[in-house]
């Protein structure tokens, strides 16, 4: 029984020509499209195998769209995208337009390269390509940007120099909790993350200086934080909760 239901579930990632089923479910970053590189992280897509739908973020919009499955199951036709209404600025409209323009309603070849994934159109050549978002790519995009902290729990305002910056390479992390300079290590388990030998110097500020570093450090402090990136910003969580939010500082 285990083998005829493993063979079913073999045969439905056959289906839209994945190259692995770890397709399925996995966070895929735009980086190219119709021949030009796009930079950021506003600009993803997910594939639910079961329910044949696409979502993520088109740049501004989040958006949907089902898709089908081709006869000769190495294609799938996509039809016609769902969204939100925002209004960004003139330039990511711009690629958000083109972008949901080149993915809906069209008909593509899904090939996998190593952890790039390509949507080819019917001619072979290759008009989206995607990275899988992997433990490793998460976090080489961490570590190669400082992040500022633009929310303390669920509040969001300017906290000034609250920052904070990852090596990647000695797993330390350092920053300012809003009065003083912290450093200290950290551990990455899966989803989760937590902060050690964490120490900051003794200076003393204003008391709103004070007080968020005071919550600053508390969160960090020998808790067991689940984390995710999106749309350029580290988000902490303390269970369901999201207690810390960066952003990617320019």
């Amino acid at each position: 029984m285990k083998s005829i239901l493993l063979s079913i579930v073999i045969s439905l990632f056959s289906i839209v020509g994945f190259a692995n089923p770890d397709l399925s479910g996995t966070k895929m970053i735009l980086t190219k499209m119709n021949g030009k590189e796009i930079t950021g992280t506003n600009f993803y897509l997910t594939m639910d195998q079961e329910k044949l739908s696409i979502f993520g973020k088109s740049g501004c919009n989040s958006f949907n769209i089902s898709f089908q499955v081709k006869s000769n199951k190495t294609c799938i036709k996509t039809g016609q995208g769902m969204g939100t209404m925002m209004a960004c600025d003139e330039g990511t409209m711009k690629l958000e337009n083109e972008f949901m323009n080149t993915l809906q309603n069209r008909k593509f070849k899904v090939k996998t390269k190593g952890d790039k994934v390509q949507f080819k159109n019917w001619w072979g050549k290759t008009i989206l390509e995607f990275q899988k978002q992997t433990e490793k790519s998460v976090w080489t995009y961490i570590g190669q940007n400082e992040w500022q902290l633009i929310q303390l729990n669920n509040v969001g305002k300017d906290y000034g120099k609250a920052s904070v910056k990852f090596d990647t390479t000695e797993n330390r992390v350092s920053g300012n909790a809003g009065c003083n300079n912290f450093f200290g290590s950290y551990n990455v388990e899966g989803e989760y993350i937590s902060f050690t030998q964490m120490g900051a110097t003794k200076m003393l500020c204003d008391e709103e200086a004070n007080q968020t570093e005071d919550e600053f450090l508390k969160i960090l402090s020998g808790k067991k934080l689940r984390y995710d990136v999106a749309d350029q910003t580290l988000n902490l969580y303390d269970g369901n909760r999201l207690v810390m939010m960066f952003g990617v500082v320019r």
